[in-house]
């Protein structure tokens, strides 16, 4: 097999040299070979600082696989399209393969379609979302794969579709499959850095520093200037007033011991919020309410004192202008303090002044001392208001600054918007990025020189983030804006102290990686965690449900499922030709209780299966009745449209408290169906074959004004439609929710001769 080794192109340069790299191409870097083939057999997660080059590495493990596997695949995962175009590029330019076997997918790309692409090529380069999707639906066999590179692999936590493609990918066959994962951050939180590593079934570690030396010669020096603005004194006085506003609602709070201290943080106050909620659920001592009042209260205040202090007054102004809006008690108490309505006064009559944030002038400075000639910036704010604001005050800047937006897409720019404006700042159009989070991670924002925090984040990989766009070619400098005695002092404190500790963490896990016995290496499943059981059950399930599919999926082989996803009608699961689910969240089932549409839909559900189910999830049987607490709905509405669904309908419900459970009731109705009561389910086959009581209930449920739910009376009463075609009047009118119009209705059908 092929080892890495260099080979000198030129006699200043030397260059990486692998039959499937093109020649002269990819300039030797002694770290990136080295971590190559310490990294090109194994489960291996790299953390590299931004800029330099774990595409590279990538590329050379895929390049070593592409030669140790000859007839199998390679999948490379990146989290937006804008980032996955980049890799495919990249992937073309660099490797000595076939360019027509190198694919893109993306959502854009319909289902039909893709499953071509899956057969004609070698190396997919694909979004997670969409690889995800068609693993639920059978669409790509992850057998043929013996690589999958996760690029931003911080990711990799909670319910990203990261975690479920990285099981399915060793669920089967595990035997010349790895993983490579990349990152520049990958979190400072010991318990983070060990459930990425356990989702991903990582059992190397490869970490390098800026500062480490088999780097050091191939980073720039980066200026880093910390820069400490005072606000004015109207700011000042505005804050006074919110602060003094917030006196309360915090002495209220510390005096029933719910919080501690006179400054609480956002996390904190969120923290005893859901606290709170929780006792309202088993308490309804109306104090609780007052305390979650005020808790809202200061937690809207905070988010306040934030804007304006270190965004600005028209940021701040905005934001009361939407809790004018707001109808809740919180925002209402806020509006009637007399410190509150004169901090107002004082945000007024700052934006109606442009009196911006001093942090703006700082920015004009910054860029007319630094960019010149072919230099260019990226300014980095989270807020989208402030990206309009900095960018409207650098327009009115000399010829020489020409600033442009780049948002993400849900505020903005399309993905390919996104690509165009970065074309156009390659090209020199454009010489500095008004940026939100969007340019922080990964894109290929190539020769930025100067970086400017418009505000200091907490988050350590955010930070490190945007620290990389700088610093790649050459010389650099980064700017960040403190706002004096404000939360800025505190995030930029924070920040340092997380990135450290995360430093820390990843050395202590890579020591535990090289130790025998390390329990993160024991958690790349055996084949025997996904021994079947004896008879297989099949689930078909609604395409819609992606979030309770990709569970069951998980679950497919441990219990012998055959998943399959199909666009249903009515139902959103069916177990058998007679059994038909439909699942409702609690919200949703609240929401449809509001909207009408619960009842058209047990309708259709009732009328399509012999045995129709409902499932309430997200709620405890036994705590339906707190739901008014928490819900604009009259606790009785709720009461009469179960009691409705149970007995009108004949619909059985379940309550489930999550998801978890409501998977373990489908497979368990799924198995007595299938196994124990021997029917069949097949694509298709929701609609029944009626029984006689069916077929009854369907005739008299045609007739005017008589819907369903009266024909079940009618046939109860009177137990035959001859005995209900035969009845006098006088009998149909004392039927229960019959009376007179609809009795004469009745008869008037049943009398009138056809001419």
């Amino acid at each position: 097999m092929y080892v890495f080794k260099s080979l000198y192109a030129n006699k200043i340069f030397m260059h990486l040299e692998h039959p499937y790299l093109k020649k002269d191409l990819i300039e030797k870097r002694y770290y990136q070979e080295s971590i190559i083939n310490s990294s090109k057999n194994k489960n291996s997660l790299i953390v590299l600082p931004t800029g330099i080059g774990k595409t590279i590495i990538a590329i050379g493990i895929i390049a070593y696989q592409l030669e140790k596997n000859l007839f199998k695949k390679i999948l490379f995962l990146s989290p937006t399209k804008p980032l996955a175009k980049q890799h495919e590029d990249s992937l073309k330019n660099l490797l000595n393969f076939e360019k027509e076997k190198i694919m893109l997918l993306t959502g854009q790309i319909a289902p039909k379609s893709r499953k071509a692409i899956y057969k004609q090529s070698q190396i997919i380069v694909a979004t997670p979302q969409v690889i995800e999707n068609d693993i639920l639906t059978n669409s790509i066999n992850l057998d043929e794969f013996c690589l999958i590179v996760f690029d931003e692999a911080h990711r990799t936590i909670g319910d990203y579709a990261y975690n479920f493609i990285a099981k399915k990918y060793f669920s089967n066959n595990q035997d010349n499959k790895i993983i490579t994962a990349l990152t520049a951050s990958p979190g400072y939180d010991r318990d983070k850095i060990t459930e990425i590593c356990n989702n991903l079934f990582i059992e190397h570690i490869e970490i390098r520093k800026e500062d480490d030396a088999d780097i050091k010669q191939y980073t720039h020096q980066i200026k880093k200037n910390w820069i400490f603005v005072e606000l004015n004194y109207q700011y000042k006085t505005a804050l006074n007033l919110l602060e003094k506003t917030a006196n309360k609602p915090i002495k209220a709070l510390n005096e029933a011991k719910i919080i501690f201290g006179s400054k609480p943080s956002k996390k904190q106050l969120l923290f005893v919020q859901n606290e709170m909620m929780s006792k309202i659920r088993n308490n309804k001592n109306p104090s609780y309410f007052n305390y979650i009042s005020m808790i809202s209260q200061l937690i809207k205040l905070n988010y306040l004192i934030e804007l304006l202090s270190t965004q600005g007054a028209n940021q701040a102004k905005q934001y009361c202008d939407k809790l004018k809006l707001e109808q809740s008690k919180a925002s209402k108490n806020l509006f009637n303090n007399n410190d509150f309505k004169l901090g107002l006064i004082h945000i007024d009559k700052l934006a109606q002044n442009n009196e911006f944030h001093p942090k703006i002038q700082k920015i004009k400075e910054i860029l007319i001392n630094e960019i010149e000639g072919q230099k260019k910036a990226i300014i980095f704010t989270q807020y989208i208001n402030s990206v309009e604001q900095i960018l409207n005050s650098l327009k009115s800047l000399d010829d020489k600054i020409k600033p442009v937006k780049f948002i993400g897409q849900h505020i903005g720019n399309t993905q390919k918007q996104q690509i165009e404006i970065l074309d156009k700042f390659r090209a020199d159009k454009y010489n500095v990025l008004v940026s939100t989070s969007v340019g922080e991670e990964g894109l290929d924002i190539p020769k930025v020189d100067i970086v400017v925090f418009y505000e200091p984040i907490p988050s350590e990989i955010r930070t490190i983030q945007r620290r990389g766009r700088t610093g790649r070619q050459k010389t650099g400098s980064i700017h960040i804006l403190i706002a004096k005695n404000t939360i800025d002092e505190g995030y930029f404190w924070a920040s340092k102290a997380k990135e450290k500790k995360m430093h820390k963490t990843l050395q202590e896990l890579k020591n535990a990686f090289e130790n025998p016995g390390v329990v993160l290496k024991q958690k790349k499943p055996t084949l025997a965690d996904f021994a079947p059981a004896n008879e297989k059950i099949t689930i078909i399930a609604d395409v819609r449900e992606s979030k309770i599919n990709k569970k069951l999926s998980e679950l497919a082989n441990k219990n012998n499922i055959e998943l399959k996803i199909n666009q249903l009608k009515v139902a959103d699961f069916v177990l058998s030709d007679r059994l038909g689910v439909e699942r409702k969240q609690i919200d949703d089932f609240i929401d449809s209780i509001i909207d009408k549409r619960l009842f058209e839909q047990m309708t259709s559900l009732s009328s399509s299966f012999l045995r129709p189910i409902l499932i309430i999830e997200d709620v405890d049987a036994a705590n339906i009745f707190d739901l008014k607490y928490s819900r604009n709905i009259n606790i009785d509405a709720v009461i009469g449209a179960i009691n409705s669904i149970s007995i009108d309908f004949r619909i059985p419900i379940y309550f489930t408290k999550d998801i978890h459970q409501t998977c373990d009731i489908l497979i368990c109705l799924a198995k007595r169906e299938q196994t124990e009561k021997n029917r069949s389910v097949q694509i298709g086959s929701a609609r029944k074959v009626q029984s006689f009581e069916e077929i009854q209930e369907q005739i008299i449920g045609s007739f005017p004004r008589i819907n369903r739910n009266i024909a079940i009376k009618l046939l109860d009463e009177f137990k035959s439609i001859k005995n209900i075609v035969n009845a006098n009047l006088d009998k149909l009118i004392e039927t229960e929710s019959i009376g007179t119009l609809r009795a004469k209705k009745i008869k008037e059908v049943c009398e009138w001769e056809r001419k």
